[in-house]
This record gives C-alpha cells, sequence and structure tokens, in this order.
C-alpha cells in the first residue's frame, strides 16, 4: 500500500465533500445540483479508498464508486440543461442517463479488473473503448457545467471556478488513462494543489460568493 495515494484519495474525498456541501447551501439552484454532484463524487472517492485499504474488496468498491461517479455525470448534465425549455431538460437528462448507464455496463463486463500495482497505485485497467466512453462522459457533462457555474461568480473568483475545475478534469481523466508512475504523482499533486486554492477561495472568502 502506498501511503501517498492513501492520502491522495483521503484528499479527494474530503475536498469534494466540503465544496460539495458549500456549494449545496446556496439558493442557486446550480449551485444545489452542482454541489450534490460533487458530493457524488466524493462517495466515488470513498468507495475508492474502501477498495483500495481493502484489497479483497477492490473490485466490489471499484464498481460502487464508478456507480457513484457516473451518477454524478447525471446530475452534472441534468444542470448544466437549466436554460433549456423543462421538456428538453428532461429528455436529454433520460437519454444521457441511458447512455451512461450503457457505459456502465460495457465496463463492468469487459475482460480487464481493477489491480493494485507493485507500486501501491490504483489501476481501473478500462479497455480503451471503455476509456473512451468515459472520456467523452466526462467532457459533455462537465465543460458546459464549468462554464455556466463560472459566469455565476464575479471576477477574479469565476477564473478560478472556471480554469479550477477544468484542471480537475483533465487530471480525473489522466488518472483513467495514463499507468505512468510519474504522471500520476505529478497528477496527483496538481490535482491536490488546485483543490487546496479553491478551498481557500470559496470556502474562506465570504467575497467569493457575490454572485452576479
Amino acid at each position: 500500500m502506498n501511503s501517498l495515494v492513501v492520502l491522495f484519495f483521503a484528499s479527494n474525498v474530503l475536498a469534494a465533500l466540503l465544496l460539495g456541501v458549500k456549494f449545496v447551501r446556496q439558493s442557486d439552484p446550480v449551485f444545489k445540483y452542482f454541489g450534490i454532484g460533487l458530493l457524488f463524487d466524493a462517495l466515488a472517492f470513498a468507495m475508492w479508498t474502501i477498495g483500495y485499504t481493502n484489497p479483497n474488496l477492490l473490485l466490489s468498491f471499484v464498481t460502487y464508486g464508478a456507480i457513484a461517479f457516473l451518477i454524478s455525470l447525471i446530475v452534472f448534465l441534468y444542470v448544466s440543461l437549466s436554460k433549456a425549455s423543462a421538456s428538453t431538460r428532461l429528455w436529454v437528462t433520460v437519454l444521457g442517463a441511458a447512455m451512461i448507464a450503457g457505459i456502465f455496463f460495457v465496463g463492468r463486463y469487459s475482460v480487464n479488473l481493477a489491480y493494485i500495482s507493485p507500486e501501491g497505485f490504483l489501476f481501473f485497467n478500462l479497455t480503451p473503448l471503455v476509456q473512451m466512453l468515459y472520456v467523452f462522459a466526462l467532457a459533455f457533462t462537465f465543460v458546459p457545467l464549468i462554464q455556466l457555474v463560472a459566469s455565476k461568480f464575479e471576477a477574479p473568483h469565476s477564473t478560478l471556478v472556471r480554469y479550477g475545475f477544468i484542471g480537475q478534469m483533465v487530471g480525473g481523466i489522466m488518472l483513467i488513462t495514463s499507468t505512468d508512475a510519474q504522471v500520476l504523482y505529478i497528477t496527483g499533486w496538481i490535482i491536490g494543489t488546485i483543490y487546496l486554492v479553491l478551498w481557500v477561495d470559496l470556502l474562506f472568502n465570504r467575497k467569493a460568493w457575490l454572485t452576479r
């Protein structure tokens, strides 16, 4: 077991949890749903942490974490459509949920299994097809939402939110696709640093929440 990997997963649970709670407490529905999505992400990392620290339960908790993560994408898709008509929002969300469910089943029944490397890294070991599906789903749901959420903040907080969460998304893609130890270490430090900056601004700076 790699203590830095444990620290990385635990810090992601805490970061997503605290930011999620902060967004959920806001009156704006976009913020509320964005916070709910972040809370599902916190749950996903919690499941992966449990699986990592209990290798006998690894495959089950990787699956539970994947379910929580994919649910967060459905929530993100729903809130990103807040400016669409009610019927459009409903049908696009239903279609998106069906596609995300398809991604889960394709990934669930692919031949590759998650494992912990000798260096102590957790690899989801997704096939190239499943990696592609996850990346497309993450980009299509999260990118429009980042722009929407950031647009509600005043500068310079809007810039921090926009590029901070873009950085987190890119980091997530690297965790899905990369198997290089050095790249994963660097990605982990980048993700942790971005979360720290977001914490300082959004959790401890009341002026950041003076929205447009």
